[in-house]
């Protein structure tokens, strides 16, 4: 009876296109001066997805515009949840953390015009937990790796 291959011998590899596919996730510390970590993965998550130069730097300034909006929604000590993932209509990004305030980002500042501006599409919501006054609030981008729009 012949063994099956395990994952880790060289000829079952997962190919690029498969690695393409797996989430890449971030947690750490609601905190502004951890943006630039967020922004760091997002240049390294695009840069392997093939985007562009202007596409790069639209969608670190995106995903440092959503982080930037939930850190100031966070709740103190909690943490921001980042998840970048690739599907066949551009590269989903989705941030969160739990908020004291259970409302999504106001789409009426200078920062939501921002998102809407670099990104194929942009959604925001709130999870409200039980026992209500606090929830997890979310933004969703798709972000594109030709041009911003």
């Amino acid at each position: 009876m012949e063994e099956p291959q395990s994952r880790s011998s060289a000829s079952s590899k997962p190919t690029l296109d498969e690695l393409l596919e797996e989430p890449v996730e971030l947690r750490l510390p609601a905190m502004a001066e951890q943006i630039p970590l967020v922004r760091m993965l997002t240049h390294g998550v695009v840069s392997r997805a093939d985007f562009g130069l202007d596409a790069i730097a639209d969608a670190k300034m995106a995903v440092d515009e959503a982080c930037a909006q939930l850190v100031q929604l966070a709740e103190l000590g909690t943490q921001l949840h980042c998840r970048f993932v690739q599907a066949a209509d551009g590269l989903h990004v989705v941030v969160s953390t739990r908020s004291n305030d259970p409302r999504p980002p106001s789409d009426r500042t200078f920062g939501w015009h921002v998102l809407t501006t670099l990104s194929r599409s942009v959604t925001a919501h709130c999870d409200v937990l039980p026992g209500g006054g606090a929830g997890i609030v979310t933004i969703e981008l798709v972000l594109n790796p030709g041009t911003s729009a």
